[in-house]
């Protein structure tokens, strides 16, 4: 076994390396673009499914309160984080200006349903402790560092972003909500309903939308054959803060171990099983991604194994301008030409010299030097099944024939249970021997001097007779 690893790493030692450029995955939606798991120190909601068009002085609103893990005072509030998007059917909304405040003290209650958006609601808001003006350099996901932290106190406080211009910022719809639901519910998501009436024919009318109604009439096709099927939609931003209580930030980066379905242009995972002939090559697409919420600035070290023995490993150095980013990944190159990539791949030859039947279980496994929460998905492994090939298959990799050339017999080896066919050049069978030994002699001294064939199964061995 350990010569089968030393082999093992042979064949992919000095051609590993990573990609030049980190990407995401092209089939990546813009929920999977934004980190959307809530490491700790994070809060608020990361939900990326929609966008929405948003007006100068319009706010987004964070209620901390509302989310488990409830800050405490004498936290800070350190950074925010939020999506602006751009749309071509929108190209009027692509303001990049936007103002950071926090109110304190405010005298609004659990029916204050405007964690979503409003507009200049500063009264009601309470005593604004807190402000900061951004303008984003680049459309996506904006971490942006308070300049001062907010020391948070007793009193209740809101977070508050402000569109400065006509903007696009992304956020999820949230599910139906039945108007036969208590609605404290729904108050409690503190988010903007909207309002849709379904006429006869299903189509659905928007009646009520950013604390306005719309007129219902005939002229909107709405009559008495209107069916009262009513339903209200929410809508939460992604937008999120991060407290830290006394000790300092600690950048952490989420790194999931992936095989990809292929490179470049994965489309999705891999499966977790795979099935091969006995003829059929083994390739993989093992890769690291990092789900964020920091880049990964510190050295990787990923490690491949078979059925729990690590075979292979190797560590990449990562710094704060060569980094894998927040939601990109790094397909690992086992290339030995420069800019060029290849997978992971053993031929069946290889296998068989490396003695890979039956099955295996072959993990990636990733380790960063960093600060990594979540290891769950630091490991991702495959079940790869190798057909056992059939008794003649078997026999015909096995046989060999000695001593070659013959005198006045030759030995068949590794032949048990085969069928042996020996024929000279002319095509005339002169030995025929069937279920044979698993050594079988085979009488050469009525031979003539020249080449001789040896069929056992399906394979063919030649053999010159000397004499």
């Amino acid at each position: 076994m350990k010569k089968f690893y030393m082999i093992l790493a042979a064949l992919l030692l000095g051609s590993v390396c990573f990609a030049q450029k980190a990407m995401p995955l092209s089939n990546n939606t813009l929920d999977t673009q934004i980190n959307q798991a809530r490491e700790t120190g994070w809060y608020g909601s990361a939900g990326a499914s929609s966008y929405w068009k948003r007006e100068a002085g319009e706010y987004v609103i964070l209620r901390p309160e509302l989310y488990a893990g409830a800050t405490t005072a004498g936290e800070q509030v350190t950074k925010i984080k939020f999506y602006n998007y751009q749309n071509a059917s929108y190209a009027a909304y692509t303001s990049m200006s936007f103002t950071i405040k926090i109110y304190q003290g405010s005298g609004l209650d659990d029916a204050f349903i405007s964690q979503g958006y409003a507009n200049d609601n500063d009264a009601l808001l309470g005593t604004l402790a807190y402000t900061q003006d951004f303008t984003a350099t680049t459309y996506g996901e904006q971490i942006v560092d308070l300049t001062t932290p907010y020391t948070i106190t007793s009193a209740n406080y809101w977070v508050v972003l402000q569109c400065n211009g006509q903007s696009l910022l992304v956020g999820a719809r949230g599910d139906q909500i039945s108007t036969a639901v208590d609605y404290s519910a729904y108050q409690a998501q503190t988010a903007e309903p909207e309002l849709t009436i379904t006429d006869w024919s299903g189509a659905p009318y928007l009646i009520y939308e950013n604390d306005s109604y719309l007129d219902i009439d005939a002229w909107y096709g709405l009559d008495y054959t209107t069916q009262p099927n009513v339903a209200f939609f929410y809508q939460l931003p992604c937008f999120q803060i991060y407290v830290q209580g006394s000790g300092a930030y600690v950048p952490t980066s989420n790194l999931e171990a992936m095989f990809l379905n292929t490179y470049p242009n994965p489309t999705n995972y891999a499966a977790t099983t795979m099935t091969l002939q006995p003829t059929d090559n083994l390739t993989l697409y093992p890769a690291i991604q990092n789900n964020g919420p920091d880049a990964a600035t510190q050295n990787i070290t990923f490690a491949i194994t078979v059925d729990g023995a690590e075979a292979f490993s190797y560590t990449y150095e990562l710094s704060e301008s060569d980094n894998l980013g927040n939601g990109y990944f790094m397909p690992i190159n086992f290339s030995q030409t420069e800019g060029q990539y290849a997978p992971m791949q053993f031929t069946a030859e290889e296998m068989d010299q490396l003695g890979l039947s039956g099955t295996m279980n072959i993990c990636l496994n990733v380790t960063y030097a960093g600060t990594d929460p979540d290891l769950s998905d630091n490991e991702t492994c495959i079940a790869v099944t190798r057909v056992t090939a059939s008794v003649e298959e078997n026999v015909a990799e096995a046989v060999s024939v000695y001593p070659n050339p013959a005198n006045d017999m030759f030995t068949v080896a590794n032949a048990e249970g085969a069928t042996i066919v020996v024929v000279n050049s002319l095509g005339q069978v002169v030995a025929n021997i069937e279920n044979a030994a698993s050594n079988q002699t085979i009488d050469a001294s009525s031979f003539a001097n020249g080449t001789y064939f040896v069929k056992v199964n399906e394979s063919v061995i030649k053999i010159n007779v000397v004499k």
